[in-house]
């Protein structure tokens, strides 16, 4: 699926190439204070494998990743993605902001309410969701802030050092 770059008033979300994922975009993945609350990092990762993740999501029909990018400097400073279930008009979102320099400013905010418009304004879904592990306060908050309402939580559904934290699940409603 062909999708033009998405622009915000800060960073535009713009589909990912193999190229684009560079060793910035590694060592986010295998960095332990950035991967923390990610499934990949179970994984340790090379660029060749995170290449071959961009090319493989890429053909995927049912897969959108975009890099998330500054806009005045073109720095790729994390990754959103959006996976589809057209039978049920439905989207899940997963975030990354790699950059820890970025932390803190709003940037995944952001980044959530680009994907959501896009995703309700261009692909008519009908409903969006996101998960997060609960002490991912960030991300949760991040959602929050455009709309999502918690809508269940999984007690001690993962295993972070050493002891088990809930999952907690959002969702938004195109209205």
């Amino acid at each position: 699926m062909k999708t033009a770059p998405i622009e915000g008033k800060r960073i535009v979300l713009k589909r990912m190439t193999s190229s684009e994922a560079d060793v910035s975009y590694v060592e986010w993945l295998n960095d332990k204070t950035i991967n923390q609350y990610l499934e990949s990092r179970f994984v340790s990762w090379t660029l060749s494998s995170v290449r071959k993740y961009v090319v493989d999501a890429n053909k995927d029909q049912n897969t959108l990743l975009f890099g998330i990018y500054i806009n005045s400097t073109g720095k790729l400073i994390g990754t959103i993605k959006l996976s589809l279930n057209l039978e049920h008009q439905t989207g899940e979102i997963g975030l990354l902001i790699g950059d820890k320099n970025e932390w803190g400013k709003g940037i995944a905010t952001e980044a959530i309410d680009l994907i959501v418009k896009f995703a309700f304004q261009n692909l008519k879904l009908h409903k969006l969701t996101a998960g997060a592990y609960a002490t991912n306060f960030g991300s949760i908050k991040a959602f929050q802030k455009n709309g999502f309402v918690i809508e269940g939580v999984k007690k001690e559904q993962y295993l972070s050092e050493k002891k088990y934290i809930d999952g907690v699940f959002l969702g938004l409603i195109n209205s």
